[in-house]
This record gives C-alpha cells, structure tokens and sequence, in this order.
C-alpha cells in the first residue's frame, strides 16, 4: 500500500504510549512487558509484546525511537535519527559490550523479552546523569534479579512460567524464573530457551538465513535491611547458529558470561549507589554455514574476543546528584579460513577502548518550575597493537596498509563533556511546558578509529560498503534543543515534541582517497570504499504520543514519528534514518479479557543517502491483533496474529541482503515476515 505523506500523519499518532511519566521534572516513557491487573489498567502504561524475539522491537512504541534489525535477534536501537554506540544503552544500570565488531550481540541482543521489567526511554534530550556516553538519547533496561520480599522467618516464594509458539517461524521461547525471599535474604535464578526456523515473507518466499537458537541463564543473590542493599548476579548467552542477512557473515555461536555487584545505601538525606561488573564474551561468525558459498577460496571465520569491566558510584540528595563511572574493554579479532590453514588476518589486536568521567547534575524547584542543570567530564583513552596478513607479501597494496598502521601511533587520548539543561513548568493542573538545552560529544568507536583494511566490520552499520579506519579522528560535538509539552486529564493526553541538534564532526563514511585502499578494496569486489571521517550534520524533527479512554472498557491510543538527517558539507542525507511513521491502537478489556487492534503504518523513504548507496523504500501499512485471557489461577492465555493481511513489505531501516541463495538478489532489499500467528501461556506464581 503506497501511503501519502498526509495519510502516514494522520494514521500517525501506537501502541498505547509507553507510559509517559515525568521524573523530577524530564519525562521518561517505560515499556513493560509484564501483564498488567485489569482493574488497575492505566491509560498511561503501554505493555509490550512479549512475543518478539527480542527488545529492541518494543522501542517502536516510543516516539521517536526504533530498531536498526540486521536479523531477527540483532536489533540495534534508534533514537531520532541516531543510533549505534551513540544511543546509549544499559541493562540494570550495567554498560554492556558486544564481541562482534560488526554488533551481532548488541546491547539489546543481551535481554530476553521475558526476564525484562521494564524498558525506559529518556523522552526529549538525556540528563548526563543517565550514562556515561548519551548524545544520541538513553534507553535503560531493568531486568530482572533477586528481590527482598521477606524479612521474617516466613518464607516468600514467586516466580514466573512461560512458554510460547509461532506458526511462522515453528519457533518457540520457553522461559521460567524464581525468587526465594526470607529474613532479609533472596535468591534468584532463571533459564530461558529460543529457538526458530527461517521465516516466510508475505509472498510466501522462505527467507534465509533469519533462523535463530539462543540460551540464557543465570542467578542472583541478595541481602536487604533498613539502611542497605546489596545484590551480586552472574548471567550466561549462549547463541548457537544464527542468521544475519543484512550482513557479510552470519552468527556461528556467541558465548558470554557477565558477573555484576551493585548496592544501595542510605545516609541521612542521602543515597548512594555503586556497581561494578566483569563481561567477557567470545564470538564465531563466517560466511559459509548458513548461506550459499560456493567458493571455499572465499570462505572466511571470524573469531571475536573481548573482555571487559564498568564502574559507577554516585550520590544523591533532593537537590544534587554527584558520581563517577566508567568502563574498559579490550577487543581481539582473527579471521581465517577453514579450507586454507596458511590464510590468517588479524582485524582487531588487543586494542583497548577506556572510557572515565564524573559528573555533577543539580535540581531546583519552586513552585510551578523545575529545573536541571548537569555537566560531565570524560577522559576517553584508546590503543591498538600490531596487525598482520598472512597474504601481505603478495598483496602490495594490503602490505602497504598493514605497515602505515603498524608504524603510526595508534594511542589515542581525548577529553571530551557533556552539559544538559532542562526546564518544565506546570501552566495547570492538566498542562506542562517543556524544553531542554545540551551539548553533548562522542569520541570515536574502536571499528572507526582501528579498522586498518577495507572491510565491512563497521559496528553494523550494514550497507554493503567497505570501510577503513581513521585514527586521528576528532570526537563529534552536538547541540541539542527539544521544546514540547504534555497535556493530560483524566481521559485524554497528547505529549508532542520538536527538536533539533547540529552535529560537528559527525562520524561518517566518505570517499577513500588513498590508492592503496582503492586497490585493496577493490579486490575485495567495492570499487568505492569509505574511509571513516569528520563532516557536519543535522537532524531536525518532530514526535508526539497520545491517548484517549471512551469508557472503562475501550481506549484509543497513538504516535507519530519524524526525523530528517542531513550533511552540511554536502547535499546528501544521513544514512538510515527511520520515515515517517505512525500507529494507532484500539483497546478494548473485559473482567478478564483483553484485546487490541493495531495499525501500523510507514511512509516512504525517499530521502536517502547517495554515499552509501542507500535504496529508498516503499510506505506500507499493517494490521495487527492480539488478546489476553486471565483465569483466577495466575494463568494468562495470549493470542495474537501480526501482519494480520500478510501483507509483503520491507522495513527501511532492515537493510539490504547480503546472503546468496535467497529469495531476493544479493543487494534487494530483505522482506519482512508475512502473517504470523503466535500463542503464549503464562503461569505467574
């Protein structure tokens, strides 16, 4: 269905906003996936669909945000236009980094939908309390963990059951966790299982490789009384065989432990929070076990390694928040080939991304009028040893690149600050204004500073294009500005935004100059490869969420979504950038019963960037279905069928094919699943 601009507008306004609360003044917007009590259903909460493999897809019900899905369980999230390490995202207060250096197990691909409590996102800009880099927004994960529900000699047992099945897919979650609380003590443990097969477009094609075989698992404990808390949790990933179309080479297994502490006390008027955790993850990809290569010659394996630790202590009080944080990985990564023992590349050697800063944030509030004020300072030092190709004696052009990078000084140390102000004030009991100021820097990701041969391990950027490296890269500076407001009574509200930043620096592919790298990348088929550099941009837009009760049993709800992305240096668009878009909830609950009627809709993106090659994509619009069924024994039956009409489309920011042997050409676009008909049954304890 071809949707006019005006037509995708007034569709606009989805799933039920995902409850818009304001904190202290900035308004956040939490996604649960938790079922909610019919007879405390709140026009303000939005419950997500538990049904998707993973989460990154629940940030389609904000404003604003979406998901960049390089494959069914490889999600990154977006932000009004950003995306990647810019958007930042942490899991129960935990920076999270991935092994691959392509984001095959993004921060997302970490949470399974079921062991989630709940998904924030800081609406407008960040505060620079929310992490440690957050120029392109916050998205805050809570998980799951041991909880302190007793402190007598009675033991508190809880604990939740579920399982699921697609018919699309014939994949199925089965997931189940347990709390044990008693005097003051708590244990948690939970095990979840996915599995899938390749699913089917809307046209009935079998798209591969999207199969998908993932493991979690891990255990909490804790220990509570009135002045302190304390928690100590382990976790475990395990990935098997995994399809990533949109990307040169697939998921072979991604094996990851993170072990984390966190605390809380109270001292006074004051509270003070720590945390530190360890992650270290091992990740095998290649380009031949999933998808068609007929060329052993051809055939590479990647092995990725990284290890990695993150702090932060901070306190607060009514008016002030002060603390430090920080984190360290190192990243290792070889490639070679299974059918020639003598083929050997090291992509990545021990190369060091540490990250330090402090910050002091400060709140004041009289009468009507709340303000924010924050600052922080970063010290961001990075390093990379010595690379080698086992080829590079009869590739000169390869030879020439591994010796320059070999021979530069690679030690890089940049300061960098981020600097927020946010206002809101309450005009009446129904009615806030809002606006909030920043200027916020990023330094440069390991992929873009240390990739020394044009490859396409570019953090999942995923445009088919070759990249290379630039050390000396300068960190890229935003100016931020959002005005808004929120309006809100007891059966309608409507919370619109605009905003807009100017991004110096911003981090970009363009035309590699270098013969030497021409060359190189051409034997590797791209006859224009990129090399990561600093340009100018902007990005300009608007968003709202709104909702609507008719009664105590039926409910409207909405959003809207628009971002435009542009270089200033040149006349071109910034590459994926999420169209127009919108949805458009009906909602209807019973005594024990619920069900919701979704229409989902995206304009066409013809606005696209030429440097990267970037297709545009046409507008579609979807019908979705889902209910809930409660029974007085905790047991709850869902239901649901998505892409109601089997419509046949494709997502924007999906990407485009990279796998031979599929339904669609290497480079055409990749479809989405057609009708999907799913059923869960819940068992909450």
């Amino acid at each position: 269905m071809k949707l006019s601009l005006i037509c995708t507008a007034m569709l606009g306004l989805s799933i039920a906003p995902a409850n818009a609360n304001t904190v202290e003044g900035i308004e956040i917007i939490t996604i649960s996936g938790q079922h909610q009590p019919l007879n405390s259903f709140s026009i303000e909460h939005a419950q997500a669909d538990v049904n998707t493999p993973e989460v990154s897809q629940w940030l389609k019900s904000v404003p604003g945000a979406n998901s960049n899905s390089n494959g069914p369980i490889t999600g990154i999230a977006q932000y009004r236009g950003l995306y990647g390490d810019r958007v930042a995202t942490t899991l129960s207060g935990q920076t999270i980094r991935g092994a691959g250096p392509n984001a095959m197990d993004a921060p997302l691909s970490y949470v399974n939908p079921n062991l989630v409590e709940s998904i924030s996102v800081y609406r407008s800009i960040s505060p620079v309390s929310s992490a440690l880099d957050s120029l392109g927004g916050t998205v805050e994960v809570k998980l799951k963990t041991a909880q302190v529900r007793s402190d007598s000699n009675e033991m508190d047992i809880s604990g939740h059951l579920t399982g699921n099945y697609n018919q699309n897919t014939h994949g199925h979650t089965l997931s189940g966790d347990i709390n044990i609380s008693q005097q003051g003590m708590a244990g948690f443990a939970y095990l979840n299982h996915q599995k899938a097969d390749n699913f089917t477009d809307g046209a009935n094609n079998k798209i591969t490789p999207s199969e998908y075989d993932k493991t979690m698992m891990g255990a909490a404990v804790a220990i509570e009384n009135e002045q302190h808390t304390a928690r100590l949790k382990w976790d475990k990933v395990d990935t098997g065989p995994s399809g990533t179309a949109a990307l040169p080479m697939d998921i072979d297994y991604i094996d990851t432990e993170h072990w984390s502490a966190n605390g809380l006390s109270t001292v006074q008027d004051w509270s003070i929070n720590w945390r530190y955790s360890y992650q270290d993850a091992r990740h095998g990809m290649d380009n031949f076990s999933l998808r068609m290569h007929n060329m052993p010659a051809m055939h590479r394996y990647n092995t990725a390694v990284m290890s990695g630790h993150s702090y932060a202590l901070n306190a607060k009080n009514q008016h002030w928040q002060f603390g430090i944080e920080g984190i360290k990985s190192e990243h290792d990564a070889v490639i070679t080939n299974p059918t020639n023992p003598m083929f050997n590349l090291v992509n990545f050697n021990q190369v060091s991304d540490e990250r330090h800063s402090i910050f002091a944030q400060y709140q004041h509030k009289a009468a009507a009028l709340t303000n924010t004020f924050g600052v922080r300072i970063k010290q961001n030092n990075a390093d990379a040893h010595d690379v080698s190709h086992s080829m590079a004696m009869m590739m000169p052009h390869v030879k020439m690149l591994q010796d320059a990078f070999n021979q530069a000084d690679k030690s890089v140390n940049d300061t960098t600050f981020d600097v927020s102000y946010h206002s809101q004030y309450q005009y009446s009991d129904a009615l806030f204004l809002n606006y909030a100021l920043a200027v916020k820097q990023r330094a440069a990701s390991y992929q873009e500073r240390y990739l020394w041969l044009p490859m396409q391990a570019t953090g999942g950027l995923a445009d088919g294009k070759t990249y290379i490296g630039n050390i000396n890269l300068a960190p890229e500076t935003a100016y931020q500005a959002t005005l808004g407001f929120n309006y809100q009574t007891d059966n309608f509200s409507l919370a619109p935004q605009i905003f807009y930043q100017q991004i110096d620096d911003y981090i970009q592919g363009t035309p590699a100059e270098s013969s030497h790298v021409k060359m190189a990348a051409n034997m590797m088929g791209d006859s224009s490869p990129l090399v990561f550099s600093n340009i100018d941009a902007s990005l300009y837009g608007a968003d709202l969420n709104w909702q609507y009760r008719v009664n105590q049993h039926w409910q409207l709800s909405g959003l809207a979504s628009y971002v435009r992305g542009t270089r200033d240096d040149i006349n071109d668009d910034l590459y994926r950038i999420a169209p127009l878009n919108g949805q458009v909830n009906l909602h209807f609950s019973a005594s024990n019963w619920q069900t919701k009627f979704n229409v989902t809709a995206y304009h066409k993106q013809s606005r696209v960037s030429e440097i990267n090659n970037e297709k545009t994509s046409a507008g579609y619009a979807l019908l979705n279905w889902h209910l809930d069924y409660y029974t007085q024994q905790a047991f709850t039956l869902s239901v649901g069928i998505s892409n109601l009409l089997d419509k046949t489309y494709h997502e924007h920011l999906a990407g485009l094919n990279r796998a031979a042997g599929n339904a669609m050409a290497v480079g055409k676009p990749i479809t989405a699943i057609g009708r999907n008909g799913y059923v869960a049954l819940s068992y909450q304890f």
